[in-house]
């Protein structure tokens, strides 16, 4: 009974010990799925037309593929993420972006997501 007992403590042990050293992986997302849920949710703050839509799934995937190869390098990858807003700022134009800005910064629910300007951003 106690080498049953200590062998499934050891076993338990060599579990938790390599789940530790495995990074955290993050499920890949369909594409066609990732820009529904980004256009859904600027659909919840402005009108957007159905032409907007299609030009935000555009916009998207485009992102999306070039994102894939721009991981590595910190500073292309924050450059795609700006010029996707800007890209975005483009098919909404400037009053509808800025009016969808400010609603999704001043939503409860995106506190936590929305980085705070100045300060030590990595």
């Amino acid at each position: 009974m106690k080498k049953l007992f200590f062998l499934f403590a050891l076993v338990l042990f060599a579990t938790v010990v390599t789940a530790q050293q495995q990074p955290p992986q993050r499920p890949q997302m369909n594409p066609a799925t990732f820009a529904k849920e980004r256009i859904a949710e600027i659909a919840k703050y402005v009108t957007v037309t159905k032409d907007d839509s299609t030009k935000l799934q555009k916009v998207y995937d485009n992102y999306l593929k070039e994102s894939a190869t721009a991981r590595e390098d910190r500073d292309k990858f924050m450059k795609l993420r700006e010029d996707l807003q800007k890209k975005i700022e483009g098919v909404l134009g400037t009053e509808k972006y800025k009016t969808y800005r400010t609603k999704f910064e001043a939503d409860p629910a995106n506190q936590r997501r929305v980085r705070p300007t100045g300060g030590n951003q990595r």
